[in-house]
C-alpha cells in the first residue's frame, strides 16, 4: 500500500527543487520518513480549507453588494427618466459610481488568504523534491521489472497478485507515463499513458494543470510513433481529430500526413518489445528458490560459546560452501523497538564505498537509510553484540559498528559483495582487514518482497522478525568468495528494518585461522 499511496503527493516534487543538493536528504528511501508526509499533507489540506473559507467570506461580501446594487438598479431601469428626475436618486447614483466602485475596485484587487499562502510557501522545503519524484518513478519501474508487475494491475490496486484498498488516478498514471517518456522508456510509458486515458474524468487538479484528455492522447500517439507502431499511432491521431473537444490542430494534421506518407512509402514493421530474460536474481526475489527444500539441516547450536550449553540457539544451515546459516528468535521485540527508536532521528541516506574516490557515495543501486551505533552505546547494543559473539564465535574488537537500516519505496540493494576486494594497503582494510562475515538481523516481517537473495547458489532468505542470517564473505584463505554475491530485493509492501554487523578478519587469527584448501 505504501508504494501506491505516495505517488499523488510526490507530484508536487517541483516545489523547492532548487534546494542546495549538498543539504538534500531523500524522503522516499525510508518508510520511517515517509510517514511524516501523510501528516504534512493533512496540514496542507487543512490550510487549503482555511484558504477556501477566506474565499467564501470574500464571495459572501461581493454577493451581498451585488444584491443591494442590483435592487436599486432594477428600480431605476423601470423608469429611468423619472428616477433621475429625483435629486436624491441622482445624488445616490453619482456617489455609488464615484465612491462605491472605487472601493470595490480596491477590494477586488486585495489578495485572498495571504496567511495561508505564506504557510504553503514555508512548507515547500518539507515537500518532496524533484529527486524524490524521480526516485519514486524509478522505484515503481524497479518493482515492475523485478516482480513482473503490470501497470494495469497496479492501477486497480492488484499488487503482485494481492488486492489492496488503493488505486491510482488518471493524473498518477499520466505523470508516470510522462516521466518514462522523458527517459526514453517508450514501452513502459505506453502502458501508463493508456491507463491515464481510460481513467480520465473531470477533476479539479487536472483542470488546474490544463491537462485535457486530448493532450494525454496526443502524448500517447507520440509514444506509439516512438515505438514505430505507425498504424496504431495513425488510428489514435484520427480519434483525436474526430473528438468534439478537439480544436483545429494544423500541427497534428501535418503529423497525420507525415505518418500516412511514411506508411505508404516504407511500410515499416513495428519494433517488438524486447522479451526481457528473467535473471537468477529476479527468480530469487519472486520466491522461486524458497520452494526448494533444504538439503541440509536445522540444529540447536550448543557449541559456539560456553553460554550456549545453557541457552542453545536455533540454527538452520542453508549452505556449507559458502557457509550460510539462519538463526531463529535471536532478537526480541523490546530490543527491536529500542533500536528503531534510537535510529529514527538520525537515519541518513545509505551509501556505498567507492575505491577510486576513497569515499562513500550515494548510488541508485542502494535505496535505504541507516544509522550507526557504537557497540557500547547502551545495554541493548551491548547485548546484541554479545549475542553475535554467541552466534559466530568471532572476536568483535576491530569490527564495524552496528548499522540499523530502514528501506523505503521499493527499497533495495543491487547485487554486490560485502567484502571490499581491494589491495590490503587500501585505507579501508589496512587496519582491521576485510569483512570476514556478515550478520544481518531482520527486525520486521515484510508483507511482500524484501528477500536477501544469493543468486550464485540459488538461495533466498525472506525477512522474518527476530531472525538473523550469517554468512562468510571470505573463503578459508581469507580471499573474497564470489559465491556470496547477494542482493536485497525491492520491498513491495511493508517496512523492512534490519541491523547489520560486519566482522573484520584481523582479530580472528585465533578464532578461525586461515588455511590452504
Amino acid at each position: 500500500m505504501y508504494l501506491i499511496g505516495l505517488l499523488l503527493l510526490l507530484l508536487g516534487a517541483d516545489f523547492g527543487a532548487s534546494q542546495n543538493a549538498d543539504n538534500y536528504d531523500s524522503l522516499t528511501t525510508s518508510i520511517a520518513g515517509l510517514e511524516q508526509l501523510i501528516a504534512t499533507e493533512a496540514y496542507l489540506i487543512e490550510n487549503l480549507e482555511n484558504y477556501a473559507k477566506e474565499l467564501e467570506k470574500k464571495l459572501l461580501v461581493i454577493r451581498s453588494v451585488i444584491t443591494n446594487l442590483r435592487a436599486e438598479n432594477d428600480k431605476a431601469q423601470k423608469n429611468p427618466g423619472y428616477y433621475v428626475s429625483i435629486p436624491t436618486n441622482v445624488f445616490s447614483l453619482v456617489r455609488r459610481l464615484h465612491k462605491d466602485w472605487t472601493y470595490l475596485d480596491i477590494y477586488m484587487k486585495q489578495s485572498v488568504g495571504p496567511e495561508q499562502t505564506k504557510i504553503l510557501h514555508d512548507y515547500w522545503s518539507n515537500l518532496p523534491k524533484a529527486d524524490d519524484w524521480s526516485e519514486a518513478v524509478s522505484a515503481i519501474s524497479r518493482l515492475q521489472d523485478t516482480y513482473d508487475l503490470k501497470a494495469d494491475d497496479l492501477v486497480k490496486g492488484l499488487i503482485n497478485g494481492k488486492k489492496y484498498d488503493t488505486k491510482l488516478s488518471s493524473l498518477d498514471c499520466y505523470a508516470m507515463g510522462l516521466e518514462l517518456f522523458n527517459q526514453a522508456d517508450y514501452w513502459g510509458a505506453g502502458f501508463w499513458l493508456y491507463s491515464a486515458i481510460n481513467l480520465h474524468e473531470e477533476d479539479p487538479l487536472i483542470s488546474l494543470q490544463d491537462l485535457s484528455k486530448v493532450k494525454m492522447m496526443e502524448l500517447y500517439a507520440e509514444t506509439l510513433l516512438r515505438q514505430t507502431r505507425y498504424q496504431d499511432a495513425l488510428s489514435m491521431i484520427d480519434v483525436i481529430l474526430s473528438l468534439p473537444a478537439s480544436k483545429p490542430n494544423s500541427e497534428l494534421q501535418r503529423k497525420k500526413n507525415t505518418v500516412q506518407f511514411h506508411i505508404k512509402t516504407y511500410n515499416p514493421e513495428p519494433i517488438k518489445s524486447a522479451i526481457k530474460r528473467v535473471s537468477t536474481y529476479q527468480l530469487g526475489c519472486r520466491g522461486m528458490f524458497s520452494n526448494q527444500p533444504s538439503k541440509l539441516y536445522c540444529v540447536y547450536n550448543t557449541t559456539t560459546t560456553a553460554f550456549l550449553k545453557l541457552a542453545p540457539l536455533k540454527m538452520e544451515v542453508l549452505s556449507l560452501e559458502p557457509f550460510l546459516v539462519v538463526f531463529h528468535d535471536v532478537m526480541s521485540d523490546a530490543e527491536i523497538a529500542t533500536l528503531q527508536h534510537m535510529a529514527q532521528p538520525s537515519l541518513k541516506r545509505a551509501t556505498v564505498f567507492n575505491e577510486q574516490s576513497k569515499s562513500s557515495e550515494v548510488v541508485p543501486g542502494r535505496t535505504s537509510k541507516f544509522a550507526w551505533f557504537y557497540d557500547g552505546t547502551n545495554e541493548v547494543t551491548a547485548r546484541v553484540n554479545k549475542r553475535i559473539v554467541d552466534m559466530t564465535g568471532f572476536e568483535l574488537n576491530g569490527s564495524e559498528m552496528l548499522q540499523v537500516m530502514n528501506y523505503g519505496l521499493g527499497g533495495h540493494y543491487d547485487t554486490h559483495y560485502d567484502f571490499f576486494n581491494v589491495s590490503m594497503t587500501s585505507s579501508i582494510v589496512s587496519m582491521q582487514g576485510d569483512r570476514k562475515a556478515t550478520v544481518l538481523f531482520y527486525m520486521t516481517d515484510v508483507e511482500q518482497g524484501g528477500a536477501t537473495v544469493f543468486p550464485n547458489i540459488n538461495t533466498a532468505v525472506f525477512p522474518k522478525k527476530g531472525t538473523a542470517v550469517v554468512w562468510y564473505n571470505l573463503n578459508n584463505r581469507y580471499e573474497g568468495d564470489y559465491r556470496t554475491l547477494h542482493a536485497g530485493c525491492p520491498v513491495i509492501v511493508g517496512s523492512k528494518w534490519v541491523t547489520n554487523k560486519w566482522i573484520r578478519e584481523r582479530n580472528q587469527m585465533f578464532r578461525l585461522p586461515c588455511y590452504k584448501e
